[in-house]
């Protein structure tokens, strides 16, 4: 080899020399770990459990609303956290990411209700839980009507009770530790004791319908798909039926399955609804930027839950239900461009008519914002999904039902053993804490621990909701500032976890 040949390669491996210089130990990422989770841990969470965002001088903690000092959330914060953690401490049998982890598991057990759910949030200082809904929670003009009442029950609605549930399953899944056991069997026959005997779930249990408001009854009793309230709870029951072995959850999953297929809507629309009338069993307002209509979010999530359903226990039934709405999210894309229109949220019975959900200068004399529902006013207030001016927008992004054919299609494909082995094969490998937001790409290990300070925080940029002195009611803007982003915490913690688990 001449000595121009050697040089040449020499001088093509530098950038590949210098490239890996810049990577990150194994060792280095797993420090960074460490120190980002004690930091978490000790001086973020309250008492092991977690909120959405805490201010940079820790005077301010928010969740989905903002938050008291004694405060943690569920969705959004304490299990996705105690996930993180576990998936840490599997990667690296560490014990410091084990006992986050545990605490996070002591601060669901410690807030589980005597039913065996979970509320929004859990207080530790429950005496002033009644005063805060009246002076902070239920200050909004717009939505947020869930934070009107305090009901002193458990909810299904966005998951929260069974995301604490799966928590509390993988973590006694990982250490057997029989502390947690009793919860978690608590956990499980909360959702059996709180289904209907066809299958469905209301929004919140034990029943209640003390809050009726602005004309519109409590919803709070019907039929809720809403949010993925009924799918959450039938894939925590099948997760316990798995773990325990107990017949009683695998048979409430397929009650809850087959309700679903109950209430797709007619031929046309062979869609489902947030939620149903327990009357009627027909699409039913709720709460007041909610008519009633098929949506296209529930339907493509029930679409999943079947194909699942599926390939859990190789029953064709399960599939049925699927053409009928591809051939919905089909109509709704050809209408929608046909006549000109933005998508909407909600979609008429009978007449698949777009129903646009409309903020007006009206209030109640508490001083809420009235809605307006039309089928040809398009101005959206972000419970309709679009705003006017974006509608070229909206129908180039509208309803994706290419992937939704090709996944159905290649499921309805499989024979019922390779459905099986495909099912079992995602339990085993699916990341059980992984969350559902989206966000910028993923920056590399070296510049996660890089951006990780010397106490071992990452410091972001932080939206929250602005808040307004009494009497004034809240109008829902956000405003911006520098803290502590359990959402960027979670994704830097997954980043370096891959890195340490990939480095071995």
């Amino acid at each position: 080899m001449s000595r121009q040949t050697i040089l040449l390669l020499v001088l093509l491996a530098l950038p590949h020399a210098a490239s890996a210089r810049q990577q990150p130990s194994r060792a280095d990422a797993l420090a960074a770990m460490k120190r980002a989770t004690q930091f978490m841990s000790e001086k973020v969470s309250h008492r092991g459990g977690y909120v959405w965002s805490v201010s940079e001088d820790f005077k301010r903690r928010d969740g989905e609303v903002p938050a008291r000092e004694t405060q943690v959330w569920i969705q959004g914060g304490t299990p996705e956290v105690g996930h993180c953690y576990l998936d840490a401490y599997e990667a690296t049998r560490d014990p410091v990411f084990l006992d986050a982890a545990r605490r996070a598991a002591d601060v669901l057990v410690y807030g589980q209700r005597p039913e065996g759910g979970w509320h929004y949030f859990i207080d530790f200082d429950p005496k002033g839980t009644e005063e805060w809904y009246r002076t902070e929670a239920s200050r909004f003009k717009w939505g947020y009507e869930e934070y009107r009442h305090y009901y002193g029950n458990a909810t299904f609605d966005d998951a929260n009770s069974a995301e604490a549930t799966r928590y509390l399953l993988r973590f006694y899944s990982t250490t057997q530790e029989s502390a947690y056991l009793a919860p978690l069997v608590k956990a499980l026959d909360f959702f059996v004791k709180g289904q209907y005997p066809n299958g469905a779930w209301p929004q919140r249990y034990p029943l209640s319908q003390e809050f009726s408001h602005d004309g519109f009854p409590d919803y709070t009793s019907f039929y809720t798909l809403n949010d993925g309230a009924a799918a959450a709870n039938i894939l925590t029951l099948v997760g316990g039926y798995e773990l325990l072995g107990d017949e009683r959850y695998l048979e409430a999953a397929k009650r809850g399955a087959d309700f679903m297929i109950a209430v797709q809507g007619p031929e046309g629309q062979a869609a489902w609804a947030e939620q149903y009338d327990p009357k009627t069993m027909e699409p039913v307002q709720a709460r007041t930027h909610e008519p009633a209509g098929f949506v296209v979010r529930e339907s493509a999530e029930v679409v999943s839950l079947l194909e699942t359903f599926y390939m859990m226990t190789g029953s064709t039934r399960y599939l049925r239900p699927i053409p009928g709405a591809i051939a919905w999210f089909e109509r709704v894309n050809r209408e929608t461009v046909e006549q000109k229109r933005p998508p909407a949220r909600y979609y008429q019975l009978g007449t698949n008519l777009p129903v646009y959900v409309i903020r007006t200068e009206r209030t109640t004399p508490e001083g809420y914002g009235l809605y307006q529902w039309s089928t040809t006013d398009a101005r959206g207030d972000g419970f309709g999904l679009y705003r006017a001016g974006e509608e070229a927008q909206a129908i180039r992004a509208f309803i994706e039902v290419e992937p939704i054919r090709r996944e159905y299609e290649r499921v309805s494909r499989l024979t019922r053993e390779q459905a099986r082995a495909e099912y079992v094969q995602r339990r085993r490998g699916a990341r059980r804490g992984d969350s559902p937001r989206q966000g910028p790409p993923s920056p590399s290990a070296a510049d996660v621990i890089k951006a990780l300070d010397g106490r071992g925080a990452w410091v972001t940029d932080i939206s929250v909701l602005t808040r307004v002195a009494p009497p004034a009611m809240n109008p829902g803007t956000r405003e911006r500032m520098r803290g502590y982003s359990t959402g960027a915490f979670i994704r830097n913690m997954r980043i370096l976890t891959d890195y340490v688990r990939s480095a071995k």
